[in-house]
């Protein structure tokens, strides 16, 4: 048997690497919030009024009608950088989104809008489909090519702040991300803060990524990195896209402005099915992302269980003193009081960026709350379901991922 004193090494050795980071996490809350800062500061923003403005058009794949379509669409009409065209691309003109689209878009004064009919994808995602059969739309005509998500309700000076970057010819992409707010019951909590431990690591140009909701690239940057070519038969858009990016050796600029709102309602289920699915991509189209998440889940989830172990067994007299037990549950806290700082580190960031219904005091307690408590366990269950598994289930159709640059479909509902 192991002696006392083993023992007691082993439960700090665990505590030092968990604690180690922790207080990295908490250094990567407070590198967002200057991130944010800087970024504010800087209000890199198109001047629309200026005799050089950029030539924009937006592309939004659509499937069915979605819960906020109607405003994201009146949003889009909004926007201080007026877009000189708008590309509505679906798979079929049977998707009720077309018809009730065609309606909303007819009251536009000023935008020129039209409609791709893709047809069913037959090697690649559907939504990848639409954009390829988008993007041959586009014209020579424009500086900018912009994606947005047909369910992201974008501010008014979302577009104007998205383009900005793309004046550095060093920065391949410019991108936002999806804010999911944590109204409508507890699913929609658990979803957002899910999605909140992500937020933070877009500052870190090393792991930053396109999100496709909320991206802009230039036209003739689109053509250059043969971004075609990486679509052509992928399921994701937005990672396809960071890698393309990446070989060329540019960068992607995080814009904080161009964060956009998503309050659409789910169910558990719901939200389980699509985070497992969100995992699996990032597992196999973005490993270092997905090794750097885990491996932090383990080392604070070794550290969780020794120091728990060492709690109860003290103050249950089982092994070793009252005294190691407290201390045990007291070194604990502190590491949940570092992640928890980071949660309210990012949440001070985010009230600089955005203010109610899209963030309210809901989305705090939902972060702050579940990174001292559930948060660890539930993350840890979605990268250990997504390890080994290559089919999803996305928009009524079942693809399987060969590799970040092959997609089969298996079956369609």
């Amino acid at each position: 048997m192991m002696s006392e004193q083993t023992v007691y090494l082993i439960v700090i050795a665990f505590w030092s690497l968990a604690a180690l980071h922790a207080g990295y996490s908490l250094w990567d809350g407070f590198r967002f919030n200057k991130f944010v800062n800087d970024a504010l500061r800087r209000d890199d923003v198109v001047d629309v009024d200026g005799t050089d403005v950029p030539r924009v058009a937006v592309i939004m794949p659509c499937k069915g009608v979605d819960e906020k379509l109607h405003e994201t669409v009146r949003k889009l009409s909004a926007q201080t950088l007026r877009p000189a065209r708008v590309i509505f691309t679906l798979e079929s003109k049977n998707d009720p989104a077309w018809s009730a689209l065609e309606g909303w878009a007819s009251e536009w004064q000023d935008i020129a809008h039209e409609f791709v009919e893709a047809g069913l994808a037959t090697d690649r995602g559907q939504k990848v489909h639409n954009l390829l059969a988008a993007e041959q739309r586009v014209g020579e005509d424009i500086d900018v090519i912009v994606f947005l998500d047909s369910d992201a309700v974008p501010g008014e000076d979302w577009l104007a702040h998205l383009v900005a970057p793309l004046a550095d010819d060093a920065i391949g992409v410019s991108s936002g991300y999806r804010w999911y707010t944590a109204s409508g019951g507890i699913a929609a909590g658990v979803r957002s803060a899910w999605n909140a431990a992500t937020a933070s690591l877009l500052a870190d140009e090393r792991l930053n990524f396109c999100w496709g909701g909320s991206m802009a690239i230039r036209r003739d940057r689109f053509e250059s990195l043969d971004v075609r070519r990486y679509w052509d038969r992928a399921l994701s858009d937005d990672y396809q896209l960071t890698r393309a990016v990446r070989d060329a050796g540019l960068r992607i600029r995080f814009v904080p402005r161009a964060i956009v709102a998503s309050s659409d309602q789910t169910t558990y289920r719901g939200f389980m099915e699509f985070a497992r699915r969100q995992m699996i991509i990032t597992r196999i189209c973005h490993p270092a992302l997905w090794r750097s998440g885990f491996l932090l889940l383990v080392n604070l989830t070794l550290g969780g269980i020794a120091v728990a172990a060492m709690t109860i067994a003290g103050l249950a007299g089982w092994f070793g003193t009252t005294t190691a037990g407290w201390l045990a549950l007291a070194g604990w806290a502190f590491i949940m009081a570092l992640a928890g700082a980071r949660a309210w580190a990012r949440q001070i960031a985010l009230r600089k960026l955005m203010s109610p219904p899209d963030l309210t005091w809901r989305d705090f307690a939902w972060d702050v709350g579940s990174t001292i408590s559930f948060g660890g366990g539930m993350h840890m269950n979605l990268f250990l379901s997504s390890i080994g598994r290559r089919r999803i289930w996305w928009r009524d159709t079942q693809y399987e991922m060969v590799s970040a640059d092959e997609t089969r479909i298996i079956e369609r509902r």
